[in-house]
């Protein structure tokens, strides 16, 4: 006769797995950047700055591959971003914050950010924000409809379209 107690392990083993492969097929729960609106006064030259400029701040530190979106490249370190100004035609900070949010997962056109800008049209700056992270540090991130460049903490600049072809696909303001 078998003793009901050899088979304690052996079920506290099949459900662990079951946990895991539960989680794994639902994902892990990542953690979101606050976005909040932190006002401040800019010249009409800064407003007039198109996306295709580089920061020209922070040399970039260690390359790295590109990401498949903004939230992959900033990495885990990314906290909060400060929108400090947006442009009248997004009317107010939810939805701004909405649209950022849309950004941060989306899949640009190209398949992941880039390290240059790959347009050829002008794109202005509706949105100027800064990310900041864990340490403190901050980083600029200008937006655009349809349009992101900003840098990471390593100071790598990066451009990202998410317009092309497919309109379904297009992530522009609502």
């Amino acid at each position: 006769m078998t003793k009901p107690y050899r088979f304690i392990p052996a079920i506290g083993l099949a459900v662990m797995l079951a946990g895991l492969v539960a989680e794994s097929s639902q994902g892990v729960r990542r953690r979101e950047i606050e976005i909040v609106s932190a006002p401040k006064p800019y010249t009409a030259e800064e407003l007039r700055r198109g996306l295709g400029r580089s920061f020209e701040t922070t040399p970039c530190s260690s390359r790295r591959a590109p990401a498949g979106n903004i939230f992959e490249a900033l990495g885990p370190d990314a906290r909060k971003l400060l929108v400090h100004h947006y442009e009248p035609a997004w009317r107010d900070i939810d939805i701004v914050g909405d649209y950022i949010r849309r950004l941060l997962d989306a899949t640009p056109e190209t398949g992941q950010v880039v390290d240059h800008i790959h347009w050829a049209e002008g794109a202005p700056v509706e949105i100027i924000a800064f990310v900041e992270f864990q340490n403190g540090e901050r980083r600029p991130m200008d937006i655009g409809n349809g349009y992101a460049h900003f840098e990471d903490l390593a100071g790598c600049e990066w451009w990202a379209r998410y317009l092309g072809g497919e309109r379904s696909k297009w992530v522009v303001r609502p």
